[in-house]
């Protein structure tokens, strides 16, 4: 850095002398000389700057860059303000010809206006460990990299990657345990190849290691940021979930591409609670080896990515998602998706019911968030539904399978904690021989053998010890097509690392 330093303040030297050499000699080979060694100075300065950044990779965690656990009100002040205030000098001269001061400008409600949304401040509420309500719509949050909605993955981390150097590495964890009592029927089951197995258990108790996630990010450059991550649970099963690669700049273009295996941006399906997701879930995807191609802003993110469905079967999916604030109180959250065949997106319920079928699913889900004195009420509701007709009720006639959800929550810090409150209510239509996963028992292999008819879910979280541990108790309620039910109350504990 010295050597850098050095050749500055050389070239400023030489730069300042330039213009009255010139006016005092009008020596012609003089200037052509300085012109050359300001070039040459030029060049060393590259070098260096490019050796220093080779000497100085780093080895961080994203949490330590994303997000700050431990603010003052004054740093998490002026962050705010700054973030709400980048636009062009030139727009804030006073008339007296003065330079307006940012900083005495009031900073509004808790959503900036037109410059989409961040819940990194805001109480956090999640659903198997990812950001759900209005932060599952935005690709722009300050959030530890564990709680980075799944659907929204890539586009949240091309943004967060600024932060980093152009040659580093940085890592994040998730670790997600669930102690669980559950009573009710005895449950109908069958495996993941269809056939039917011992059932779920009328009822039991147990604590899971349902999830233990590292991530590995890497930047090679100003265009390129790798990423993957390996996990496993209670049953051993090591895997690798995402292996992808992004190549773009949100400082050079919107657009961005991926290659790799990594979850498509498709549905963004509500009304889950803190462990138990939504009676959705069997539309929707999962990861598979794509390319995408991606546009990002600060309040839309869209996404069209072509993958297989087998060896000869082409497919693709595409999806919309968009989070804005309206006003200093109120913000909006919008999602669309459509993927062409469900076989090749890791879904593992409509694969058992219609093999070999060309089945897709279409979906929409809204948001709508209010700030009600230091808390946010947000109401969602969403629908989603198959693409073909078949016999999905297992009576011989082909009909479409669908579902829909209503939710409500409400945040806010509480005793200086991180709190929430969660309902939930879905049903599902034309899904009686629809394979799904229950919420009991979550390790158990296998789905149950009739689909769910109702899901009823009430749930809280509230962060303990730091920002970044999330304790979670549940009820949930699922009545199945056959009138059998469960009940399973659940401790969820997240920890983002």
């Amino acid at each position: 850095m010295k050597h850098i330093y050095r050749s500055l303040l050389t070239y400023v030297l030489l730069i300042c002398i330039i213009t009255p050499l010139y006016a005092e000699t009008k020596d012609k080979d003089s200037v052509l000389e300085l012109q050359q060694q300001i070039k040459n100075i030029q060049l060393e300065i590259n070098q260096l700057q490019q050796t220093d950044n080779i000497n100085n990779n780093e080895f961080t965690t994203y949490n330590a860059n994303v997000v700050d656990n431990k603010p003052t009100i004054a740093n998490e002040l002026e962050k705010y303000i700054i973030k709400k205030n980048t636009v062009d000098i030139v727009q804030n001269i006073s008339p007296e010809n003065s330079i307006i001061d940012l900083k005495n400008e009031p900073v509004g409600g808790i959503f900036d206006t037109g410059g989409g949304i961040n819940v990194g401040d805001a109480p956090a509420i999640t659903t198997n460990g990812e950001a759900a309500y209005l932060g599952s719509y935005s690709g722009n949050n300050s959030i530890p990299i564990g709680m980075i909605p799944s659907k929204l993955f890539a586009s949240t981390l091309i943004l967060q990657k600024e932060k980093f150097d152009d040659y580093s590495v940085f890592l994040g964890g998730f670790i997600g345990i669930d102690a669980q009592t559950w009573f009710g029927d005895t449950i109908p089951r069958v495996g993941f190849d269809n056939k039917p197995t011992t059932p779920f258990s009328p009822t039991g108790q147990n604590i899971y290691l349902t999830s233990s996630k590292l991530f590995f990010v890497s930047n090679l450059g100003d265009y390129v940021t790798a990423e993957y991550d390996v996990s496993t649970s209670e049953t051993n099963d090591f895997f690798i979930g995402n292996a992808f690669v992004i190549f773009g700049n949100m400082s050079v273009s919107p657009f961005f591409v991926t290659a790799g295996r990594s979850t498509l941006s498709v549905a963004n399906l509500g009304g889950g609670g803190s462990s138990t997701g939504s009676i959705a879930g069997f539309l929707g995807t999962g990861r598979a080896t794509n390319i995408s191609l991606n546009y990002k802003t600060d309040i839309i993110n869209a996404s069209i990515a072509v993958f297989g469905s087998s060896d000869k079967k082409a497919d693709f999916s595409a999806g919309l998602f968009y989070a804005d604030s309206w006003t200093d109180s109120l913000a909006v959250g919008f999602n669309t998706g459509y993927v062409y065949d469900l076989d090749g997106a890791e879904n593992f319920s409509i694969p058992r019911v219609a093999p070999n079928q060309t089945i897709g699913a279409f979906n929409v889900d809204t948001n709508i968030a209010y700030t009600i004195d230091s808390g946010i009420f947000q109401i969602n509701s969403g629908w989603a539904s198959t693409t073909q007709s078949f016999d999905f009720n297992g009576t011989g006639n082909n009909v479409l399978a669908g579902s829909w959800y209503v939710a409500g929550n409400y945040s806010a810090n509480i005793f200086g904690k991180s709190t929430n409150f969660n309902a939930t209510y879905g049903e599902t239509y034309n899904a009686a021989a629809i394979p799904m996963a229950i919420a009991a028992s979550p390790l158990q292999d296998g789905l149950s053998k009739s689909g769910i008819k109702r899901q009823l879910i009430f749930s809280a979280q509230r962060a303990y010890f730091d920002n970044n541990i999330l304790f979670g108790p549940e009820w949930a309620y699922q009545i199945f097509y056959d009138g059998k039910s469960m009940n399973t109350l659940t401790l969820d504990v997240s920890v983002y690392l």
